[in-house]
């Protein structure tokens, strides 16, 4: 009878333990998600600002100085945009290749965006689970 004991308070340990693994990787799963949902938003914006160009031509606009620091400057032509491509490196195109690069990284975005809202899922029916297997057998106590 000790021995049925034993064996299910190793049993509950193993399932807090699994508890605490799932737990973790759920918040690095959402910390993720989190960041790509910015990175996406941000892609969005550059695709609206570059079908906006003709509008914006001649204007003045802030230019983002980084550190809450703006100035102002007057778009004189959007012929050729400078464009992060990964790996600490911009690259100079013209409009229409920098929409086009844009566009499939939004495309690649909303793709990592849905594999890690299913991963999410499927993390929260394995908590759950976990959760379900360790009340059970604290009630079986």
């Amino acid at each position: 009878m000790a021995d049925d004991k034993d064996k299910r308070e190793d049993e509950i340990n193993r399932l807090f333990y699994l508890q605490s693994l799932y737990n973790q990787q759920y918040e690095a799963l959402m910390n993720e998600l989190t960041t790509m949902s910015l990175a996406n938003a941000a892609l969005e914006r550059n695709m609206s600002l570059l079908d906006k160009r003709e509008s914006i031509k001649g204007s003045n606009i802030l230019v983002n100085a980084e550190g809450g620091t703006y100035f102002e400057a007057n778009v004189k032509d959007l012929k050729k945009i400078i464009t992060y491509v990964g790996g600490g490196y911009l690259v100079e195109k013209d409009t229409e290749q920098a929409k086009e690069f844009i566009k499939k990284s939004i495309e690649m975005s909303k793709s990592t965006i849905g594999r890690l809202t299913d991963d999410r899922k499927k993390l929260e029916t394995e908590i759950m689970r976990v959760q379900y297997a360790i009340d059970a057998m604290q009630q079986g106590q």
